[in-house]
Order: structure tokens, then sequence, then C-alpha cells
């Protein structure tokens, strides 16, 4: 969502105390992490004096009353049995279809809403929303029907759309390895999550011969690989090493023959000691962390990068699946003379890339868009042709121009005829149009 320059101007003033928040969305579980200007950003516990860090992402409303918990309190009410549960809530949303409570149609989009209030509101007394500079959502795969309905979660909840800003995972991992120390991203860096959904094993590769440097994020999913219950069943020693065994093997597969300097096992699905032979593995020449909160404390640095960029960050252009991978300009005149102007530019999120702009035209009905990929090869010229365009004199005709992304590489574009003042009003006329950039 677009608004940084105008954040910037607006807390350039405003101290050290605004807070940015990040906020991991799951089916499973979420988690919220929050920093008060440069300090290193923190997760509360659910419980106090305790690293209780996952929010499971539920709501649950008392029987025969209108109040609703949710988290930890929704999965405890629902088990015993004293309120109705409301689980799956991003997937529910997905649908589109209500959710019926004791007889009462919701939008499944408003209760996500409801959900990500609640667990802004345990925040306030640490991080006041009115102090708040940027929010980032991040879930797994912020593709266009996600965005949408994270789009509307901002508007029910009447947050300020140009602080709100979304990313996935894997951009999330890498706003969190680059503000690690140097020698934890001196060569790759590998991240395992493991949930119910399987095992997403994601490595970071930075380009040290690149101006900036190029930061990839290379994903393989196996969905076959989920976390089992191993504790207490029969021949549990032997399930845990065949499931150790497994692990090792997806491993070997990703890092071998690779420089990697850290190893990171996320989720709730690495808990218990069905690790051992696989840490051995990663232990050789590597550092190991465990955690379940990178993602949500990921988030929290890219909220600041998006107003208070680090130099780490200057140095580095990071393309994931959702960025966009070629800069999208065209040609005009000033002064007399043609120059190249700058509409879209690569390497930010599709979902993030917009302009509109006021454009005085040339003579004739086209417009050429020049694509130019980050590679600088196979630069390509679209051409848009605004038929029945109202024929006027040399410089008379101005017109309003919009172009956003569909997709990391279809772009849209709009175009409105403006007219020029009160010599030749518009005319109404509008114009649409669509193509692909790779």
């Amino acid at each position: 969502m677009g608004g940084i320059e105008s954040i910037k101007n607006a807390i350039s003033g405003a101290g050290k105390d605004r807070f940015y928040i990040g906020i991991d969305l799951s089916d499973e579980f979420s988690q919220v992490s929050y920093a008060c200007g440069g300090e290193e950003p923190v997760t509360p516990s659910l419980i106090a004096g305790t690293d209780r860090l996952c929010i499971p992402t539920m709501l649950a409303k008392k029987y025969g009353e209108s109040s609703w918990t949710y988290g930890e309190e929704a999965l405890e009410m629902s088990t015993a049995d004293e309120a109705f549960p409301v689980d799956r809530l991003i997937e529910r949303a997905r649908s589109g279809r209500a959710v019926e409570v004791e007889a009462v149609d919701y939008n499944p989009v408003d209760l996500l809403a409801l959900f990500i209030r609640k667990c802004l509101s345990r925040l306030y007394s640490q991080a006041p929303l009115e102090k708040v500079a940027a929010i980032v959502i991040t879930v797994e795969e912020p593709d266009e029907e996600m965005i949408a309905i994270l789009g509307q979660v901002v508007k029910t909840l009447r947050l300020k759309p140009e602080r709100v800003f979304f990313q996935s995972h894997a951009e999330s991992a890498y706003h969190y390895i680059m503000h690690q120390t140097k020698d934890v991203r001196v060569a790759d860096v590998c991240i395992c999550d493991l949930r119910s959904s399987g095992l997403r094993v994601m490595l970071f590769t930075e380009n040290m011969q690149t101006r900036p440097h190029v930061v990839i994020m290379q994903e393989s999913v196996y969905e076959d690989f989920v976390p089992e219950q191993l504790e207490g069943v029969r021949n549990a020693d032997g399930k845990k090493n065949k499931k150790d065994q497994q692990f090792y093997q997806i491993l070997y597969g990703v890092i071998d023959g690779r420089r990697v300097s850290a190893v990171y096992l996320l989720g709730e699905g690495f808990e218990g000691d069905w690790t051992s032979e696989s840490l051995k593995y990663i232990c050789k020449g590597r550092r190991a962390f465990k955690g379940n909160n990178l993602f949500s404390k990921g988030a929290c640095f890219g909220a600041r990068e998006k107003l208070e960029p680090s130099e780490a960050e200057k140095m580095c252009v990071f393309l994931g699946q959702d960025k966009v991978k070629a800069n999208i300009g065209m040609t005009v005149m000033r002064g007399g003379e043609e120059a190249y102007m700058a509409l879209l530019d690569a390497g930010r999120n599709w979902y993030d890339s917009y302009k509109e702009c006021e454009l005085m035209m040339e003579p004739g009905d086209r417009l050429d868009f020049i694509v130019t990929p980050l590679n600088g090869k196979n630069v390509k010229t679209v051409p848009m042709y605004l038929q029945g365009l109202p024929r006027r004199q040399r410089r008379a005709t101005r017109i309003h121009l919009k172009l956003s992304m569909l997709s990391e590489t279809r772009v849209n574009v709009i175009v409105t005829d403006l007219g020029f003042g009160e010599i030749f009003a518009p005319s109404g006329l509008e114009w649409e149009s669509s193509f692909t950039i790779m």
C-alpha cells in the first residue's frame, strides 16, 4: 500500500517513541512483534514469565452472549465447551462463505479483522496505536486474493491504509536475516519452517558481485513432511529415528555442496528431541537456531525499513516471488528534449507498486511503455492505443495515467482524457489495457 513519502514526512520530527508492528498471520498460529524506534523487536509472551509466543488463530463466542474471545482463551473455552469455536480464519476468508454461529451468519473477513484487532489490542500498553508509524502483516503466500482480503481487513479496522503494508514470509525472513550479525549471513542461510501444512525450506542467497547486491530466497515445499505426535506412542524411538532420517535427507539435498553459515528451525513441529542426527549434520561448521518468531520479527524489521532504511538493506535488492522483476517507464519531452520517466520500479512488491500522474499528449493516439528487466536484457516497448481520442492541436490534450500491478508479471493501465482547461472540455473517455512484463 502506498503513501511512504508522506508518512516519512509526517514522522520526521516525531522523536524516538514511534513504534513498528509486525504481525505473522497463518491459519494455525499467529504472532505479533513490536519495536520502538531503532530497538530490537520484541515478541510478548502469552503468559508472563514464559516463552509462549504463538497465538492460536481462532475466535470463540461465549454461548448465549455477544462477547468473543481469541487465541489461547478461545481454545480453552471451546475445549471446555463454554464457547462456539471458529478456527481456520484465513481459509474461511478465502472461501467467502458466511460463518454461522448460533443461527447468525458472520462475514469471514470481519471475523479475521476481529482476530487481528484483538491481537493489536494486547500491545496497546507497550505500543499505543496512535504512536505506530507502520504495520506489516506477513503471510505465507500474498497472492491477489489474499491481498484483497487483507485490504478489506484494513478498511474494517479503520487503520490508515498508508501505514499498513503486506509481505510474504520469504520477505520477512529476508528482513530478519539482514538485521543479524555478519557472521550469521557470511554465506547462505537455510530456514526450515515445519507446520501442519508441511515443511517449507527457504535458502537465502546474496550475490555480492552485483551493485546493489541481489538477494534471492529459493523455496521448496514438502507437503508430506508434517509434525507428528512422537511422545508416548508405541515404538516412539523408532518413529523419531525415522523422522530424523527423513529430515536429514531433505536437508542434505538442499544444502550439500553449498556454503551455508546458519540454519533456522521454525515452528512447534521441531519441538521435542527427534532431530538429534539432523542437528549433528547442521552444526558441522554452521550455526543452528530454533524459534517461532522469526517471521513476526522480520515483519517488524520490514515495517521500519519502509520509513527508516538501514545501511545494510540500502546495499541490497530482494527479488522474491512477489517482486516486480522489471522497471517500467516511458519517454517524455522535457524542456524540448526527450527524457526517460520512471513509472514502476523493479524490486518492489507487486501489490505495493502503483503510479498516478498527468501528462500532455504528443500528436497521435499512442503511448509507449518501456519494460526493462533487472538484468538489462530483452528490453521491450509495449504500445497502448487510445482509440477515439479527440483530435486537438499540439499540446492541448492532458491525460491522467494510472498504473498498477495485477500480479508480479502483469501491469494494468488506465488512461483518462482530461481535455485542456476551459479551452477543451474533457471528453469523459477512458481506456484500460494490461500487458505482461516478462
